[in-house]
């Protein structure tokens, strides 16, 4: 017979093989989950994945309409402006002051860390500058009829069927 110190090692390492085997088998299981998540699915016709990708110019020019009906640009667009003009105000008296503020610091040692994140932060002001001068040029552009692209994927102008009629 066997002593109570064997038994309670055997049974121990029974449930530590049991264990390892459990996480090894999940392993598995997770690992081919991944693997069929990244195949582009099993189908003898190679037009299917060629028709999925001339749906993506269609699908974005929808998805942009929806956006561009929701900003209603040709009822808001004075709103949009003036939202446009007065952040870059902000921004421009911000940059100004934190030039002001920091200017003895910056000069003392420009490499230093606090230096450097002071500057950072002035270089992104600048970067949302040009992002509201962006957005400003396409309010622009996009409230006049300029040119846009349609769903045949070629350009068109919208102004251009009311520019020559009298």
């Amino acid at each position: 017979m066997m002593d109570n110190d064997n038994l309670y090692k055997y049974i121990g390492m029974a449930i530590i093989a049991i264990f390892i085997i459990y996480i090894i088998l999940r392993t598995l299981n997770y690992q081919a989950t991944i693997i069929e998540g990244l195949t582009s699915g099993d189908t003898d016709d190679n037009d299917t994945a060629k028709t999925d990708k001339d749906k993506i110019p269609y699908m974005i020019s929808a998805n942009t309409t929806k956006v561009e009906d929701g900003l209603l640009i040709d009822k808001y667009k004075k709103t949009y402006e003036d939202i446009i003009i007065n952040l870059e105000n902000n921004v421009n008296y911000y940059m100004l002051g934190g030039i002001m503020k920091s200017s003895e610091i910056i000069s003392n040692n420009p490499l230093s860390a606090d230096s450097q994140k002071i500057i950072s932060n002035l270089n992104n002001l600048k970067t949302f500058k040009d992002t509201l001068n962006d957005s400003m040029n396409f309010l622009d552009k996009s409230s006049d009829g300029s040119t846009t692209t349609n769903l045949d994927g070629k350009l068109s102008n919208s102004s251009s069927s009311n520019m020559f009629s009298f």
